[in-house]
């Protein structure tokens, strides 16, 4: 066989020479649009201009690429720019059919690509110095023998470059089987391609039996025969494991094949489409979901087609894949318009999200760099692949006992890329198959090919919904999937009225709250008296926490809407903080109270205060570096909705984060503090009982003791309790009550602990009233107890409901008389009880105060007037 550049052709008595020639040209694309053209607009414009300019038979375009010369690009977005212009690469083979020389067809070729084409607002552009125009010498595709165990043995004969050898089928001879002769540009040879026997019939029939067809091998030549005698089948088959099992083995080694055609995608969807169709409820289908679903992508991936995208339709299932230029990609959307249960189902693509589909997807343009926007040869563009499932039969899911799949399912991936834990969400709406009118919770959902031990079910995580109605759901999500809606059926969720309501409710609540800890922290800071005992010092700490946590929260949706990645996750950390740090420090206020009211004696804490400041503000610290040092993406922006003001949020965006650093910690806080709560209370009434007859005056101590219990209940977070209450019919009710009694928190601190505290209204009336208001800080008593070398003052015979008041109130204050805890008889009793006075340094003494418990007891003989001892201190 010899190589040549021309091979000579006989025209009656005139012989004419085939040449080919290499044409290598840069050009550029002018457009007058908004939107920037792609490379396939580029393709299409050149392959029209190439249709013109080569006319007739002396030249032919056998074949040519198009690549972006991205560095010589020039797009320019503003409005003032008449036009715009975007440079290419060109490589084509041209066969030349004359009796000219080469030398001479190479000028003429480059003399008709020296020129301009202009298409709608679209002109092409060549220089002529961009134009290389070369002859290539071809050798011919060499005899070949193709042998195939289904469709016989083949011989092909010696053809030339650019041409198709047919060879007569051997089961139908009337048909023949094709093969040709292609050129590869880069390589600039000739070479065979795979023989196209699809005309021809296979030597032996196919068994009319799906079992049957277990021992036929897949090839490429029987591939097409293999998936259309399986729909032929599919009408008497019963579809039982056994033949959903081989269905489904033989179309995964029709994938697995090298070349995938429209014609045989078109045919193995319509065998998945039947199969769903038919609604199987049975545990063996399940075990091949997973199957279904990753055969489905392969299909995607491997079908081959030269458009910007293509389409496989059936009945219910649909399939879109698409190569975008990632030069110009600037978000996709993927939208079902059309479908009735089975029929009339149409899909479309566009670049702007759907305003009206029963379901779409629209991915962001931050995905543009999983689309190997790093090539310019588009062969190594990822492709994006969208499917549709208009029967949910496929996936069920065993572990959900009230929920269910109430939309159809889409999905959407990316080749060769893994998508998670985006910046920028998904936007996935889907239509209700049965209008919600109930008003049910709904969760956003995808399929997670490892739930279930393998057999897939829904997983919410990474999901979130933006927004719901009775007829449609829109949900973000951080990657891509298979993805729907679940109907909660176990409980109701908040209509539009009430969760605004509620939204405004906690604002409201948070901002008042910033405003009343500001003046409770400005109070105790500015007099020092009130700071000097250790429960104050506590309780400072712990407004601080919750001044920052309301303060956070409010400016929370305002930073969000700057849409920056690093300020949200920021937020979202010091938010977390925060509220873990507020309730660490109601943990220890319990803690404090636990102490001091029933481990009074024998309990000393050397430097307490330094070492509750290192559990209220460190172990939090600790909790958020973990959940950094494992993935800072866990926090982030859960929604970006321009419609709704209090929807952007910078949180955590992981639900088990969530569970785990954030519910479990606030639930065992809550159980703890609850028990000391309890404890506490119990310890009072066991003195009471013991030491106290009935006092005439009960309804003033029953006022008392719910003011105690009140003040315990804001100061160590009880009230957020409400939120496990939340359920069933009263659920509206308690959320109220969470929401305005947990963002009024520090409402409740400043009444309870500066409002109507005796010693910050004595130590505010001597410090910064004036006239009849003023105080000296001598002309009265304090309520805990007296100084050295002060007038005695008779002791007055206070309840212990009082006395427990005054310590709630004075935020355990450190300056109590013992009998501030231990009930006395009442006045007209003639003996009087054992009296105790703690010294309370046993705590947490400070330098210079005695640091062993000691007690006082009063005899009951003593019965004249009584006056106070020396305070003792809670250091």
């Amino acid at each position: 066989m010899s190589q040549r550049a021309s091979v000579a052709v006989g025209r009656g008595n005139i012989e004419q020479r085939v040449s080919f020639f290499n044409v290598h040209m840069n050009f550029s694309l002018f457009y007058k649009t908004e939107r920037a053209p792609d490379y396939y607009d580029a393709r299409k414009l050149l392959e029209n201009w190439f249709s013109i300019i080569f006319t007739g038979e002396e030249f032919v375009v056998t074949n040519f690429k198009v690549r972006g010369n991205y560095p010589q690009s020039s797009v320019y977005k503003s409005i003032h720019i008449k036009q715009m212009s975007q440079s290419y690469i060109c490589k084509a083979i041209v066969k030349a059919t004359s009796l000219e020389m080469q030398e001479v067809l190479s000028l003429r070729i480059k003399q008709l690509l020296n020129d301009t084409y202009e298409e709608g607002p679209l002109s092409l552009y060549v220089k002529p110095e961009d134009v290389a125009v070369k002859p290539i010498a071809l050798m011919d595709c060499p005899q070949s023998f193709s042998h195939t165990t289904y469709k016989g043995n083949y011989s092909w004969p010696l053809t030339s470059p650019a041409t198709e050898a047919e060879v007569s089928c051997r089961k139908n001879p009337l048909q023949s089987a094709q093969r040709s002769c292609a050129i590869s540009i880069e390589l600039e040879q000739a070479f065979w391609k795979k023989p196209n026997m699809t005309e021809c019939k296979l030597l032996e029939e196919l068994p009319n039996n799906i079992l049957d067809l277990h021992n036929i091998t897949i090839t490429e030549e029987n591939a097409q025969d293999v998936v259309q005698h399986i729909l032929y089948l599919l009408p008497d088959a019963t579809l039982h494991m056994e033949e959903l099992e081989i269905i489904t083995s033989k179309i995964s080694d029709i994938v697995g094949l090298a070349d995938m055609t429209v014609t045989l995608a078109e045919t193995i969807l319509s065998i998945l489409n039947y199969i769903l169709l038919q609604e199987i409820e049975d545990q063996n289908i399940r075990k091949m979901t997973n199957s279904i679903l990753r055969t489905t992508e392969e299909i995607g991936y491997e079908v081959t087609y030269t458009e910007r995208n293509t389409s496989v339709i059936t009945t219910s299932l649909a399939l879109l894949v698409t190569s975008p230029d990632p030069s110009v990609f600037g978000g996709l959307a993927f939208g079902v318009t059309s479908y009735n249960r089975g029929m009339d189902l149409k899909i479309n693509v566009q670049e702007n999200p759907f305003k009206n589909a029963l379901a779409s997807v629209f991915l962001p343009q931050s995905l543009k760099k999983f689309l190997g926007i790093e090539h310019s040869d588009p062969d190594k563009h990822s492709k994006i692949q969208f499917k549709f499932f208009g029967t949910t039969s496929l996936f069920a899911d065993d572990s959900l006992k009230k929920e269910r799949l109430n939309t159809y399912v889409v999905g959407a991936s990316i080749e060769r890329a893994s998508i998670q834990n985006l910046n920028e969400p998904v936007t996935i709406t889907l239509q209700h198959v049965d209008r919600n009118t109930g008003n049910a919770a709904v969760h956003c959902v995808f399929w997670d090919f490892e739930k279930n031990n393998g057999l897939g079910g829904w997983n919410t995580s990474g999901c979130e919904m933006e927004y719901t109605d009775m007829n449609y759901t829109i949900c973000f999500c951080n990657h891509l999937t298979h993805f729907g809606v679940l109907l909660d059926l176990s409980r109701t969720q908040i209509d539009t009225t009430h969760d605004r309501i509620l939204t405004l409710l906690s604002y409201a609540g948070c901002g008042a709250s910033s405003l009343f800890l500001g003046i409770t922290l400005v109070t105790y800071l500015a007099l020092e008296k009130l700071r000097r005992d250790n429960p104050s010092k506590i309780l400072l700490n712990l407004c601080a926490a919750l001044l920052m946590l309301n303060m956070v929260f409010l400016t929370n949706s305002w930073l969000s809407s700057f849409d920056q990645p690093g300020l949200c996750i920021t937020v979202a950390v010091l938010l977390h903080y925060f509220l873990l740090a507020a309730f660490t420090w109601m943990c220890l206020e319990s803690v404090h109270f636990y102490l001091a009211l029933v481990k009074v004696f024998n309990v000393y804490v050397p430097k307490y205060i330094l070492k509750c400041c290192i559990a209220g503000w460190g172990i939090p610290a600790i909790v958020i570096t973990i959940v950094l040092i494992i993935n800072k993406d866990f926090y982030g922006n859960g929604s970006h909705s321009e419609g709704n003001p209090f929807s952007n949020f910078c949180w955590i965006q992981e639900n088990v984060v969530f569970y785990i650093s954030v519910v479990a910690y606030v639930f065992v806080i809550f159980l703890t503090n609850t028990a000391m709560f309890i404890t506490v209370l119990l310890q009072i009434h066991s003195v009471k009982s013991r030491t106290q007859k009935r006092s005439r005056i009960w309804k003033r101590d029953f006022l008392q003791d719910l003011k105690s219990a009140f003040s315990l209940m804001f100061l160590l977070g009880l009230t957020w309790g409400f939120v496990f209450f939340a359920w069933g019919a009263v659920r509206i009710f308690f959320l109220y009550l969470f929401s305005i009694f947990n963002t009024l928190q520090g409402f409740f601190i400043f009444v309870f602990h500066c409002l109507m505290k005796e010693e910050v209204v004595k130590q505010c009336r001597v410090h910064f009233c004036w006239g009849r208001c003023h105080l000296n800080n001598y002309s009265d008593w304090s309520a805990s107890g007296g100084t050295a070398g002060s007038t005695p003052r008779r002791l007055n015979h206070t309840s212990p409901s009082q006395r427990l008041w005054s310590l709630n109130s004075n935020g355990t204050s450190t300056t109590f008389n013992g009998s501030s805890f231990l009930p006395r008889t009442s006045p007209d009793g003639n003996s009087r009880i054992a009296e105790v006075h703690y010294n309370p340094s046993a705590v947490s003494p400070d330098d210079g105060e005695t640091k062993q418990p000691c007690s006082r007891r009063t005899l009951p003989m003593d019965t004249g007037p009584h006056y106070p001892q020396k305070a003792g201190f809670f250091h």
